[in-house]
């Protein structure tokens, strides 16, 4: 049986990592809506990464555009940086 600890380690050094540069970003959002969103989303896209079924974010319905779709791409990169690492898994 092979052990777990340098993927569980790796994994710990990626999510640190995530969540560092996601508070660097979302720091610079001045909307509260799409602040909001954004964490949300980062927190959906973690549970993505740790295995659990992600839920869905909450959002304001007039956030359906631009500013979503910034939030979405900007975080999506950050989480293929991340954790889209052949020794992590998707």
């Amino acid at each position: 049986m092979r052990s777990t600890e340098p993927v569980n380690a790796e994994f710990g050094a990626a999510s640190f990592r995530f969540n560092e540069e996601v508070v660097l970003y979302c720091k610079d959002i001045s909307d509260a809506d799409a602040y909001e969103y954004a964490m949300d989303y980062a927190r959906m896209l973690l549970n993505r990464a740790k295995g659990s079924a992600p839920e869905q974010t909450r959002f304001p319905a007039y956030m359906l555009g631009p500013q979503q779709n910034l939030v979405k791409t900007t975080l999506d990169k950050m989480y293929r940086k991340y954790f889209c690492l052949p020794s992590l898994g998707p």
